[in-house]
């Protein structure tokens, strides 16, 4: 209540109380609210909307709206950097809130058979060679090209947790994701080749790129990740949730013969598959994820990427 009261106005919460549940049109609400102006109504449902508050959706031909739960309206106002109105003295708590209630959902939906994993890895494109093993869908410019619409906006996590100063302009929502945000102000629309772009940008600042699901395997987005502030490679690596993310279809090797054992792939692999021994950068396979980043990162061309069956200590 204290955090809510932040958020709405008494007037407000008259209005959300009727559409906590269903969705309703301004003015069925209107009516609901003897007195209660219809344009004034559709006002305040519109700024509701803006604020990350509400859904809405066309109901034979007429805007409806509904009040969105607790934890997805914290998830708005922490992703798109309002904190001021949350207060600063709860705002540790609320991120708290806000990962650890993730995690939870997504367990729930991945133990009803709703979801496999919360995201997947996808490779970074050129550190995997064009071949007829590589499905479209593993890499991201490709499963891009499949979809309607693609907006950019900024990582909501690196703008909710901020503990590191990686790129944020990193995020590409898909279709109806992309629209909503879009809607808002917090997305805009780009071209596939701005997007590949983006992902170029990810790879050098040594972000790994995650397709994000929604319930029903669906992909929501593609997200380039930091393990500081990424809430699936936080639940992985900090809560040791294996399941939560699935490995790509790659794994990592070294040719033992051209590692110079500079460690540059150590200090660039975010899943700890690395480890130096007699001088040599040695692939944990248990621990790789297949996202390249180590291979574009290596000097002498020491590690690539193959497929998992195919994986070995060593590639001739």
């Amino acid at each position: 209540m204290p955090v809510l009261t932040n958020l709405i106005s008494h007037e407000e919460s008259r209005i959300l109380v009727l559409i906590a549940e269903k969705f309703l049109t301004a003015s069925a609400i209107a009516e609901k609210l003897a007195g209660q102006p219809l344009k004034k109504v559709s006002s305040t449902l519109e700024k509701l909307y803006q604020n990350g508050i509400l859904y809405k959706k066309e109901i034979y031909g007429e805007t409806a709206y509904k009040c969105r739960s607790f934890y997805d309206i914290i998830s708005s106002f922490l992703q798109e950097n309002r904190y001021e109105v949350l207060g600063f003295e709860t705002l540790h708590l609320l991120r708290q809130y806000y990962l650890s209630t993730r995690i939870r959902k997504a367990e729930k939906n991945i133990e009803k058979g709703q979801l496999k994993y919360s995201s997947k890895v996808i490779p970074i494109r050129k550190a995997v060679q064009a071949t007829r093993h590589i499905l479209p869908t593993q890499q991201a410019i490709c499963f891009l090209k499949e979809v309607k619409s693609i907006a950019l906006a900024k990582c909501g996590c690196r703008v909710a947790f901020k503990n590191c100063t990686k790129p944020l302009n990193t995020c590409l929502l898909l279709d109806k994701e992309a629209e909503y945000l879009k809607a808002r102000g917090y997305a805009k629309e780009i071209s596939i080749e701005k997007a590949e772009k983006v992902l170029e940008i990810a790879d050098k600042a040594g972000l790994v790129h995650l397709t994000l699901y929604l319930p029903g395997q669906k992909v929501y987005a593609i997200c380039s990740c930091c393990p500081c502030c990424c809430h699936d490679l936080q639940a992985l690596l900090k809560y040791g949730k294996r399941f939560f993310i699935a490995k790509s279809d790659y794994m990592a090797v070294s040719n033992l013969d051209l590692c110079n054992g500079c460690g540059a792939c150590i200090n660039r692999c975010v899943f700890n598959a690395r480890e130096m021994r007699d001088g040599k950068s040695i692939v944990n396979e248990a621990n790789c994820y297949g996202c390249g980043l180590c291979v574009t990162t290596c000097p002498t061309g020491a590690s690539k990427l193959v497929p998992q069956k195919k994986a070995v200590s060593k590639v001739e």
